[in-house]
């Protein structure tokens, strides 16, 4: 794999391979513990060059994409919002705005874009596969790193002053381990949110089941030891997905896994009869209430003894019937009390935001803007600094006229990938474009309880433009190759 990562990086200074797999390592860095502080330099160094890609993509004459009108328009409309709101919060705010419309733009032009250049489709595919293992790679280090440090301590604090521009924001603080709240206990592992670490989990399994599919786990023979090793690597991301208690990223891989089975028992097989219609419906069914059941079943109990089982471990390595690191008041793993700073009860933030959007309904406020308006028009401020749903955040931080835009973008790239997936069925059946187009879809629902789709520049939005970008290579070469 490092080989590669070598040979992608060295064929030349605009290979956007290169470039994409870069960014998308640096985006994942930034929601890591001390990583996150270099992951900055590096976002910086990759978003210089982006723009000398961009800029030899248009000497070229290869920058348009499809529905580059209904793009362009939305970048327009987003331009306006920082312009209008250019006072709140300057010089950083405005800033830090423009910098997020050039990160639209990358998603949309260098990640959703690559599929303008269909002669290169077998190169895009060697790239999906190296995204993948990239991605589980670093990511089940990262988890497994995070179960190590859990067998000494429950959870580390640490403290670093920030730069005197941004002090304002206080100290960086980060906890490892498990964050412990009221009434709230949490894996976060290395990472600096459990939502993150939950995300990076779910799309690990998703990524090791591309993997399977297309026989790439990491160069193994035997057909035993690949589904050891995906076992293995799936059960240490599920164990951390339900210690998160990431409801959000649980709902994400319960889709993906319910589309999954309704694609196998449904439509793989071709149907001709409506008594097995009837028959495949019902094991679907049933296989669906045994699956959500059993998977919703095993996080409860798992989070209501993993603390016992977590005090067995310490017990055994440390010769203690208990360990004075693991507090008394830890019940179980979860949020009973659930609240927004936790990563849940979004109601107030809803209700908060409607009501900005109600002020500013044309252009909206900028996505850098929420706490500013938020203190200007309540008197406790608004509840979180993101509005924990991909296109409720357009809506408020874009406006009526970016979000419609945005949302007539999504609209007509997601019918024409339903289109072309019913049309081109028994092309595309054994190819990975199954697995992307159902991961996209289970995405847009996740999209409805997270920061997801372009609300920040993090690895949760990256995430969905590359998977969208190789979905629409698919297209673009099925449908205009010549037959």
């Amino acid at each position: 794999m490092l080989k590669s990562i070598i040979k992608a990086c060295s064929r030349n200074f605009y290979n956007e391979t290169a470039f994409r797999i870069t960014y998308f390592v640096s985006l994942l860095f930034s929601g890591v513990a001390f990583l996150d502080i270099l992951s900055v330099p590096l976002c910086a160094a990759t978003l210089i060059w982006s723009a000398l890609i961009l800029i030899h993509k248009i000497k070229l004459g290869t920058f348009n994409v499809k529905y580059s009108k209904i793009v362009m328009l939305f970048l327009l409309f987003s331009m306006i919002t920082a312009v209008i709101n250019i006072t709140v919060g300057f010089p950083i705010n405005v800033l830090a705005e423009i910098v997020i419309i050039y990160h639209a733009a990358i998603c949309f032009f260098l990640f959703y874009g690559m599929s303008c250049d269909i002669a290169d489709f077998d190169e895009i595919k060697k790239e999906i596969i190296l995204a993948c293992k990239v991605l589980v790679v670093i990511s089940t280090s990262l988890v497994l790193l995070s179960f190590i440090l859990l067998i000494f301590k429950d959870s580390f604090t640490f403290s670093l002053p920030l730069p005197p521009i941004i002090e304002k924001y206080g100290r960086y603080i980060r906890v490892v381990g498990i964050i412990k709240g009221e009434e709230s206990v949490r894996f976060t592992g290395v990472f600096i949110n459990p939502n993150i670490l939950a995300f990076c989990s779910t799309v690990s399994i998703i990524f090791c089941h591309i993997l399977y599919r297309t026989d790439q786990i990491f160069n193994l023979k035997r057909k035993w030891s690949k589904v050891l090793l995906v076992t293995l690597i799936v059960s240490a991301h599920f164990l951390a997905l339900v210690l998160s208690d990431s409801i959000a990223s649980f709902l994400f891989l319960v889709i993906y896994a319910v589309l999954w089975m309704f694609y196998k028992m449904i439509l793989e097989n071709k149907i001709s009869s409506i008594k097995l219609i009837a028959k495949h419906s019902a094991f679907f069914l049933m296989g669906c209430f045994i699956l959500v059941l059993g998977l919703f079943g095993f996080r409860a109990c798992f989070q209501n003894n993993a603390s016992d089982i977590i005090d067995n471990v310490y017990s055994i390595i440390t010769n203690y019937t208990s360990n004075p690191d693991i507090n008394n008041d830890i019940i179980h793993f979860g949020r009973p009390n659930y609240d927004i700073r936790d990563g849940s009860g979004r109601s107030r933030l809803l209700a908060q935001g409607f009501y900005i959007f109600l002020k500013h309904p044309l252009f909206g406020i900028g996505s850098t803007n929420v706490i500013e308006y938020g203190n200007v028009y309540f008197e406790s401020g608004i509840a979180f600094s993101n509005f924990h749903n991909g296109y409720f955040s357009i809506l408020v931080c874009n406006g009526a006229a970016g979000f419609i835009t945005f949302v007539a973008f999504l609209s007509l790239v997601m019918l024409n990938l339903l289109m072309f997936f019913f049309k081109k069925y028994t092309q595309l059946k054994s190819t990975i474009f199954v697995n992307l187009l159902i991961c996209i879809l289970a995405y847009l629902v996740f999209a409805l309880f997270e920061k997801a789709l372009l609300s920040e520049i993090n690895f949760m939005s990256i995430f969905f433009w590359l998977v969208l970008g190789y979905a629409m290579t698919f297209f673009m070469k099925y449908n205009y190759k010549k037959e």
